[in-house]
């Protein structure tokens, strides 16, 4: 099942934003990562990140996302899609 994910993310300014991206997308079944910055501050960076992909896991994807420093404020978007033949 296809599946796109927009979530709302705090994290700091390290790790930079393409190594938080580089790093979503090594996880199995991901295909698109997409991230926005909304807002920068002296220590933090609001993000929004669209992830596409195949059976993703979502408490995978809050794992690693943890793993980077980087806090969930919210899920903004699911949507689940059968894939046409």
């Amino acid at each position: 099942m296809k599946m796109e994910y927009l979530l709302d993310i705090l994290k700091p300014h390290q790790p930079p934003v393409d190594l938080v991206a580089r790093t979503l997308m090594e996880i199995n079944g991901v295909k698109r990562v997409q991230i926005k910055v909304d807002e920068l501050d002296q220590k933090t960076a609001s993000l929004h990140i669209k992830i596409e992909g195949n059976d993703l896991s979502l408490e995978k994807l809050i794992e690693i996302l943890e793993s980077l420093n980087c806090a969930l404020h919210s899920i903004d978007e699911v949507v689940f899609f059968e894939e046409q033949d």
